[in-house]
């Protein structure tokens, strides 16, 4: 008796533990890119600079919630949502569309009250943040391991350099051809602009899993 009293009081401490860390801890929310693809994401936070997650490929939105949670202790409100065609937007996945998606996502946020919006793109979110920044105007940008050409996503060289608004580079030297990548837009992006190449060989969004990128790029968004 006593040892069905336990088993069952262990299956209730474990029932009421805290969430999985891939589950979204803010409001869930939706918006519609210009061509009618409805996108979904969750804001978490409050401030009043607003930071927009853009997420690698395979991978949605629920990559990013750890590091969200990182930009919501600082202060900011943060939007992480899925591209067309994944976790729980509609739409096929077109990769080369996704800048669509960015750029919705931005103006969902001014929509909301926020003028100033920081873009923080991993691999194909990455280009898709560029590709943004050379149509809206930003508070500033920040790429992980972001390559010049995805799956039919591409940034012209004369686009990258429309950016004026403050730019972050980031790569690590053992994933070579985002290094060289980060390089390539940091000599073709007019100031200002910084470009970091770290030791390892994370790519996008386990760049900022933790320790120097994570710092750098929190660092950077709260020195806009």
């Amino acid at each position: 008796m006593r040892r069905a009293a336990a088993a069952a009081l262990c299956l209730i401490l474990l029932s009421c533990g805290p969430e999985p860390s891939g589950a979204p801890s803010g409001d869930t929310v939706s918006f519609t890119a210009a061509d009618g693809v409805e996108l979904v994401g969750d804001l978490r936070g409050g401030g009043e600079t607003a930071v927009v997650l853009l997420h690698m490929y395979p991978s949605d939105r629920t990559a990013w919630f750890p590091f969200a949670e990182a930009l919501a202790a600082e202060g900011h409100t943060v939007l992480t949502f899925d591209f067309r065609g994944y976790g729980d937007s509609e739409g096929e996945r077109q990769v080369g569309e996704i800048w669509r998606d960015a750029l919705a996502a931005v103006r969902f946020m001014r929509r909301r009250g926020h003028e100033r919006v920081v873009l923080v793109g991993a691999s194909m979110g990455g280009t898709a943040a560029l590709i943004t920044a050379a149509r809206e105007p930003l508070a500033g940008l920040v790429t992980l391991s972001a390559p010049s050409t995805f799956m039919g996503l591409t940034i012209p060289p004369e686009a990258v350099e429309l950016i004026e608004e403050p730019k972050l580079f980031v790569a690590a030297e053992g994933d070579a051809p985002a290094a060289a990548a980060a390089q390539q837009l940091y000599a073709l992006a007019p100031a200002p602009k910084e470009v970091e190449v770290v030791e390892g060989s994370e790519h996008g969004i386990g760049l900022v899993g933790s320790g120097e990128v994570r710092l750098l790029v929190l660092r950077f968004v709260r020195d806009l």
